[in-house]
């Protein structure tokens, strides 16, 4: 038995294909007619069959002879009323290009061009602002902490002045330290900016990696960088040791233990720096003959579990004029005398702050004696007698004694506020032992009274040599 088929039902409501035929859009042709065939066009039709425009086209519009047109439609040469559209906010502007073209341009549009070209020349002609002088007002802007962060979107000539000033000195607080970790790890340049990076007040917000990327990211230009007290490890470590340019290395805050043989290995090739703190938990170091030190060092602050034989048995640089000891449990006197011993004639500065276990009540009364060149010291009362002031100890020497500023504190133990008397200072500046001292700044916790004749007499020596006294309470 034969199959029946069923007839395929097609699908009426599809809409059927059509292919639009061909049109090509000419401007002025004399071929719109049709009487291509004309005796007086016969030359010239031949003439364009053969030639072609600059985009390979044939220039022939003849339906006949070319057989790529279908029809020839001839636009108008009519001069029309056309406005292009302005957006009011972005002032992007919509131009019919085709109708613009067609009409020999729009001429509301040219005559914007024309007011834009003379004001162009106009502006050329002036005198323009010197960017020296931009430049200035940014910079006391910056000292002043004026410099803010919105001068960036006035225009770009702002935004290449201004940017790198304001990333120069970063102000970094625990609200926004995230958010500058991120801009410097999506960017490759703005960490060149930075010269100064300052951590003290990031507390128990940071992390080990954090600080390391923040040290990679900004090691090209990095003079200074304070540690912060917590995420300082051995990654920021490493990371110091590309920081070629940097000159101050501050590690005074930071409570976590440092090997300092690592330290040490980390600023060896730092030839630029010239500030160094030690952390106040750093390890002690053993072998000394493998500690390099920087080659400019001039400023040395000692913390930590530094020992008497590493103060005798290292060499130090001679570069070094300022020295300050804090936080050294392990230092005795015999430590200190022999630092004093091998520095003690080129140091001008020094300071010796409370507390320091392992010095005696009387350790600092030779420091005049060691250390005659000094300009400014800072003392505790805690490690002098009462014969500081006294010839024994300050003595005359053969040129004026540089001293200008002296520092005076006290820890308020049981004692001490009878240890320095005001009379002892008084006939040191009358006896011309201290000629060159101008500014002196001590605590209220020494006992002075503010209406004896000494500290009178003291106030009025340091008047009349432009200083003062200062008592803090």
């Amino acid at each position: 038995m034969s199959q029946i088929q069923k007839p395929v039902k097609s699908n009426k409501r599809r809409p059927k294909k059509v292919r639009p035929p061909y049109k090509r859009y000419v401007y002025k042709s004399n071929f719109a007619n049709g009487n291509s065939s004309d005796e007086e066009f016969e030359e010239e039709d031949q003439a364009m069959m053969a030639a072609k425009d600059p985009y390979g086209n044939y220039k022939d519009f003849d339906v006949k002879s070319n057989l790529n047109i279908r029809s020839v439609y001839v636009l108008t040469n009519q001069e029309s009323s056309y406005t292009s559209k302005i957006w009011p906010r972005s002032q992007f502007e919509k131009i019919d290009v085709l109708r613009c073209c067609i009409n020999n341009g729009n001429s509301e549009y040219l005559k914007k061009i024309e007011e834009a070209y003379q004001i162009q020349q106009y502006e050329e002609s002036l005198m323009n602002f010197p960017v020296e002088v931009i430049v200035r007002i940014f910079e006391i802007l910056l000292a002043q902490g004026k410099l803010k962060p919105k001068f960036l979107r006035v225009c770009k000539l702002f935004y290449s002045l201004a940017l790198p000033m304001i990333y120069s000195r970063p102000i970094l607080r625990a609200p926004n330290f995230f958010s500058f970790v991120d801009t410097l790890s999506n960017s490759k340049t703005i960490g060149n900016h930075i010269r100064e990076l300052d951590l003290s007040y990031i507390i128990q917000t940071g992390k080990n990696a954090f600080v390391a990327k923040l040290l990679k990211r900004s090691r090209k230009n990095l003079e200074m960088f304070v540690a912060p007290q917590t995420s300082f490890g051995l990654g920021p470590l490493i990371a110091l040791k590309n920081c070629e340019q940097l000159k101050v290395l501050d590690l005074s805050l930071v409570s976590e233990t440092l090997n300092l043989e690592e330290l040490f290995n980390s600023i060896r090739n730092l030839h630029k720096l010239t500030h160094l703190s030690f952390p106040r938990s750093s390890i002690e170091v053993n072998n000394f003959k493998s500690i390099s030190w920087p080659p400019q060092l001039s400023y040395l602050r000692i913390s930590g579990g530094i020992s008497d034989d590493f103060l005798s048995e290292l060499t130090f640089p001679p570069t070094i004029t300022q020295m300050e000891f804090a936080h050294c449990p392990s230092i005795s006197d015999l430590g200190l005398r022999a630092v004093m011993n091998k520095l003690g004639s080129k140091l001008t500065t020094l300071k010796v702050q409370y507390p320091m276990r392992g010095l005696k009540m009387n350790s600092l009364d030779s420091v005049f004696i060691y250390c005659p060149n000094l300009r400014v010291l800072e003392i505790s009362v805690d490690y002098v007698s009462n014969t500081f002031f006294d010839e024994e100890n300050l003595q005359y020497i053969d040129y004026p004694r540089p001293l200008r500023t002296l520092y005076i504190n006290s820890s308020g133990s049981l004692g001490t506020t009878t240890k320095l008397d005001p009379i002892d200072l008084a006939v040191a500046l009358n006896e011309g032992r201290l000629p060159m001292l101008k500014n002196i700044q001590c605590t209220a916790k020494l006992g002075w009274d503010p209406k004896s004749d000494a500290v009178n007499y003291i106030v009025d020596e340091l008047d009349e040599r432009q200083g003062g006294l200062y008592i803090g309470y």
